[in-house]
């Protein structure tokens, strides 16, 4: 059984009407409202704005307002960066997401989410590891000789 994102995925890039008319208009990237202590994976992606068979080589995530638990490069596609997140303070918090693709462009979008002060009903733990690395059974990440994790995908 993989692992697949939830439904907190963000598509970065600019919406069709705004493309037939040529407007170059900032991306307004939202996701669902959170509760506080909530935890959860959040994902960007990277799709529309990739070009010639780029993918992600790298990816960063900025987090105002909440912790940041796994993250780095792509834990599900290799166009898609996705990280999970508790969310510590409530109101309008921002994610910013930098990745570093495979031709050595460097691309970034702003993520919004509106934390909203009730406690979250299920709080979530810090998970240090994406659900979809190979792990041995003590929770060991299986690596390449590169150093590079193991995915299932």
């Amino acid at each position: 059984m993989t692992w697949a994102p939830c439904q907190r995925i963000v598509r970065a890039d600019v919406p069709p009407s705004f493309q037939v008319r040529g407007i170059n208009a900032p991306l307004f990237l939202t996701w669902p409202n959170a509760a506080l202590n909530g935890s959860a994976d959040y994902s960007v992606d990277f799709s529309a704005v990739l070009c010639c068979g780029e993918t992600l080589a790298d990816v960063a995530f900025s987090v105002s307002g909440g912790v940041l638990g796994w993250s780095g490069k792509p834990t599900f596609t290799a166009r898609i960066a996705t990280a999970w997140i508790t969310w510590v303070t409530a109101g309008a918090q921002t994610v910013e997401v930098t990745g570093l693709t495979s031709t050595g462009r460097t691309v970034s979008v702003t993520a919004n989410i509106t934390v909203l002060p009730l406690p979250a009903l299920l709080t979530g733990k810090p998970q240090a590891i994406a659900p979809n690395i190979l792990t041995l059974p003590d929770g060991t990440p299986l690596t390449t000789d590169t150093g590079s994790v193991l995915l299932s995908q």
